[in-house]
């Protein structure tokens, strides 16, 4: 059943993080545009995006991508997916991108960003927000999501911050299929993620392992 909101979405790298939300929005009919580059942009581009997914099955989506440079837009709601060494190149893409109403959901393994984002970008509201998925390019144009985990969860720092807008992202997200909290207390939320991301990088290194290995029944557990 496609959706009949009419909420613009700009996914500001589309990894395995980027790549699923965009998948699943799109599923849902929602508009979302990615922005990509390289060989995974064209192979989007040329083939659409690939999505194989175990919670959705695999498909192959027709979907808006271009480069940061490219979009040309205005967004309603702005993922931002990419890599932490990456937030400050994005930046000028999120100013052109959005409009007065437009809020920005970062989802990055990094504890406290979205309040530093805030100051960046004084004139938006940025939430918090963190991820709980499995998911990887595979190859250019494929995204990998593996396993039944796949959360977000968002919210504003401060209570006289919050707008309807937000529950209107959350209610898109669970109709495509994706477990989501608009947390009442997101501090603490997040920092619950980076404790329990920090223990699981950890172990990894150590035992050079990934997450999905540790989810599984076997050696590596």
């Amino acid at each position: 059943m496609e959706s009949t909101n009419r909420l613009r979405y700009l996914i500001a790298g589309t990894g395995g993080v980027g790549g699923s939300i965009a998948g699943f929005l799109s599923l849902a009919g929602i508009d979302v545009t990615c922005i990509a580059r390289g060989a995974h942009l064209q192979a989007i581009q040329q083939d659409g995006l690939k999505l194989k997914s175990d919670l959705k099955g695999e498909h192959a989506l027709r979907i808006n991508a271009c480069t940061a440079e490219e979009y040309n837009d205005k967004a309603d709601v702005i993922f931002l997916c990419v890599k932490g060494y990456s937030v400050a190149e994005v930046l000028p893409l999120i100013k052109r991108a959005a409009h007065s109403g437009t809020v920005v959901i970062p989802l990055l393994n990094i504890y406290g960003l979205g309040g530093h984002l805030q100051e960046e970008l004084p004139h938006l509201l940025v939430t918090d927000g963190c991820i709980y998925i499995s998911a990887e390019i595979r190859e250019a144009g494929i995204i990998r999501q593996s396993g039944a985990i796949f959360r977000v969860v968002f919210g504003v720092r401060e209570a006289q911050d919050y707008r309807p807008l937000l529950a209107e992202i959350e209610s898109d997200l669970k109709n495509c299929g994706i477990e989501t909290i608009l947390s009442c207390d997101i501090k603490r939320d997040a920092f619950r993620k980076y404790t329990y991301v920090s223990a699981m990088a950890a172990c990894g290194q150590y035992y050079d392992i990934n997450a999905a290995a540790m989810q599984k029944e076997g050696k590596e557990r």
